[in-house]
Parts: structure tokens; sequence; C-alpha cells
């Protein structure tokens, strides 16, 4: 239900304006969705007009991603891979390159992410990126009061944040427990690894609104974007980043 996957087949657009305008127009140009989850948003850049390839290590995210493809007759292509090892399952560079929201997080290192992504560009091609602000990780995103509470570092020193997760992000009450892992990059690490690829800067934005309730006091701002309720936009939310190869 999070996914609303019913309302994607009735033809709702599960992309934000954040994620459109940083993308721009894919109208016809081949386009790499890195840790594409079971393909949702990529299917919806099919819809857009993109030719799409979605890579996910899920081998389950995969199989799924692939049956709606066929469903909704919406052609691409997904490849079931850790991107890291992406470099030995493909061999084709992209117009386009693109990192949805919450996906970095599950990376311990952005160095060979950002060189996978070099590899994968076409000269003159954009890579994107949107993503929560690393900012806003500091704070505990579990009160309830309003506070904002400081939770840990912003400098993590590749250090990773792991807690007991009972249930799931998508499904609260499930019957899940484990234990989850995430790394917390600041802005440095993320555009340092890029320009460290030898990538270049094409835009930078920052913007107080986020595309998930992460604190308890948000609401619907517009469709798919939320903000602080009744807060002055003192926090950045999300980060919009693309750079190109040249």
């Amino acid at each position: 239900e999070l996914y609303n996957v019913e309302g994607f087949r009735a033809g709702a657009d599960p992309l934000d304006r954040l994620v459109l305008e940083t993308l721009g127009d894919v109208r016809g140009q081949s386009l790499l969705h890195l840790q594409c989850h079971f393909g949702l948003d990529s299917l919806a850049l099919v819809r857009h007009g993109a030719v799409v390839t979605g890579v996910d290590f899920s081998g389950t995210a995969i199989r799924q991603a692939r049956r709606l493809s066929r469903e909704l007759e919406l052609p691409a292509r997904f490849i079931e891979s850790d991107v890291y090892d992406l470099p030995h399952h493909l061999r084709e560079e992209f117009d386009v390159v693109f990192t949805s929201i919450g996906a970095i997080c599950w990376l311990p290192d952005l160095g060979p992410w950002a060189r996978v992504i070099a590899g994968c560009l076409k000269p003159g091609g954009r890579f994107c990126l949107v993503d929560a602000h690393p900012f806003i990780q500091v704070f505990d995103e579990r009160r309830t009061d309003g506070i904002l509470a400081l939770r840990q570092p912003y400098f993590s020193s590749g250090t990773p944040l792991t807690e007991e997760a009972v249930g799931s992000y998508a499904a609260p009450d499930a019957p899940v427990r484990a234990s989850e892992s995430v790394w917390l990059h600041s802005v440095e690490d993320i555009l340092g690894s890029l320009l460290d690829a030898g990538l270049r800067l094409k835009s930078f934005r920052e913007y107080p609104l986020l595309a998930w309730p992460f604190f308890p006091d948000m609401e619907l701002a517009e469709p798919g974007l939320w903000r602080r309720r009744g807060q002055e936009p003192w926090l950045p939310l999300t980060l919009c980043v693309t750079v190109t190869r040249e």
C-alpha cells in the first residue's frame, strides 16, 4: 500500500516534482536506474519516454519488476546485481544514470559507487541523484514533541548506524525482525566521490520538502512531497545533484 501499486496500474505517477525537474526531459534517452528496488520508478520513467534499465541486488525485487513490466506492457530491462559488481554484468553507456531517494544509505563506500556511475555514462551524459538531505539524519525522527534532538553526528567516519528493526518501513506491522545497518554520507562525501570519479558538477539544489514524512509533525505540501507542519523552512530536507561526464 505504501507504494500505491494499484494506483500505478491505473496510471498514477509515483515520481514527484523534484525528481522530474532534476531528471529533465528523458524522452528517447537511455536511462540506467541504480538500486531500482521493484522497479516502480523505473517503469514510471518508461511512461515518460525513457529506454530504461533497472538494477537491484534483490532477486525478489527484480522478479517483481519484471512481472510488473510484462503485466503493464511497459518494456524495460531489469538486471540482478550489486551496484558495486555492475561492471561484471553490464558493459554499456547511458545518456542518464539515476539514483532515487533512500538508496545510497545502504552503501558503505561511495567511491566505488561513483566510479561505476562514471563508467556507465556516455560522453555528455548526466547522473542525477535525488535523496534525503544528509543533515536531517542527525536528528531523532522518533520524537513526537516537535523538538529537534540530536541522535548521531553528521560526520560518521564510515561507521554504520546499526539497529534492531521490527517490521518494515513499508509495512510496520509485518512479522519481520532483523539487524539493519545504514551509512550516513555527508554532502561532502556525495559530491566529493562524484568529482573524484572525474564527473563535473552541473547543479546542486536543496529543498524544505521530502518524499515521505520523516518527522512526525510533517504534512503533505504537494503531491508526493511533505513539509514540516507550521514551521518556517529552516531545514534542508532533500538534495538534488546533477553531474555530467565530459
